[in-house]
């Protein structure tokens, strides 16, 4: 009976697809980043749709209502630090996951087209973050947003929709939320459906050293340690929220200038202390160079001691952001919007 029903499950429903092999190495946390990072993912969402039912857009209520939240609501405060926590542990496993895809050339031929697509989704996940801590409205979000808004005015009619001339009379807050809560969303779970479309029809890329024909596995295997890996993702999530709240001020003083932004962000912070169109120029000299990467290292050699220019890319890389992160975060603001 058993075998009959999983019969009509793999023919009626096409579960037969994802029972196919993979290389052994899936089996471990490097080859899980994507999965985890995919579980912090589900459980943004799970908790963003719980907290749009207390959150008010619009400049008058939006910081009120999550003070509201966390002050009023039972386990509110919880709720909010989950979500918070959540986009903290997607922002590290995301990292990660890139960084080990680039250590093992992983996005050579023939998965440069899911490595784009990779790249679109960063895009899209920091979209997410930078939105939802504009929402927050608190010092920080106006900053952080007064430095967005400029930076759409300077970009003449590309920015446009990105400024306050796009939509008069509609608070630059209340658009930011739709962004948060509507568009990026629409447009990220798609692109995610794509990604993992790809890493289906191409595979899980194999270890760089592993000879062809080596141990392999179900998928459905490493599902099972998926699941595994996403629940201990969760677990720490719950706990950190449990121990440190997530920051929120008051609402904003206009016309100040006083904060810096979030760690993800602190590096243009430092940039742009040394010239202001950093703001500019740095994220779109970032998004070339990734793009760039699979059309660049076109060789077939993959193991890190064969590519010293990749890895040494890859380490002076980190080393300059960690080197930015950390003088913004002890840097003095020398300029205002």
């Amino acid at each position: 009976m058993a075998n009959k029903f999983s019969e009509i499950l793999k023919e009626r429903l096409g579960a037969g697809e994802l029972d196919y092999e993979i290389g052994e190495h899936a089996n471990t946390i490097p080859y899980s980043l994507g999965g985890m990072t995919l579980a912090s993912l589900g459980l943004l969402i799970l908790t963003g749709m719980l907290l749009a039912q207390f959150y008010i857009p619009g400049p008058e209520s939006a910081n009120q209502s999550l003070h509201y939240l966390s002050d009023q609501v039972f386990l509110g405060w919880y709720l909010r630090g989950v979500h918070f926590w959540a986009a903290e542990v997607l922002t590290v496993t995301l990292i990660l996951h890139m960084m080990r895809v680039f250590w093992t050339a992983s996005y050579k031929k023939p998965r440069e087209v899911n490595w784009l697509v990779g790249v679109v989704l960063l895009l899209l996940m920091v979209g997410l973050l930078f939105t939802g801590t504009v929402i927050k409205w608190d010092q920080e979000a106006y900053e952080a947003l007064a430095h967005f808004t400029w930076v759409g005015e300077k970009l003449g009619i590309l920015g446009l929709p990105l400024t306050e001339r796009f939509a008069e009379g509609v608070p630059m807050v209340s658009r930011v939320y739709m962004w948060h809560i509507s568009l990026l969303p629409i447009v990220t779970l798609p692109v995610l459906g794509l990604h993992l479309f790809y890493i289906r029809h191409h595979k899980l890329s194999p270890l760089p050293e592993s000879p062809a024909g080596g141990r392999t596995i179900r998928f459905t295997d490493h599902l099972l340690y998926l699941q595994k890996a996403g629940a201990g993702v969760v677990t720490l999530i719950c706990l950190l929220a449990l121990v440190i709240a997530p920051p929120l001020g008051q609402a904003p003083v206009h016309g100040l200038e006083v904060t810096k932004p979030p760690w993800q962000f602190v590096w243009i912070y430092a940039l742009e202390n040394l010239w202001v169109p950093s703001l500019i120029v740095a994220p779109l000299l970032i998004v070339l160079a990734l793009v760039l990467v699979p059309f660049v290292d076109r060789s077939e050699k993959r193991h890190w001691r064969d590519r010293p220019v990749a890895v040494a890319v890859l380490a002076l890389t980190l080393l300059l952001m960690g080197g930015l992160i950390i003088w913004g975060k002890v840097t003095t603001m020398t300029h205002s919007m």
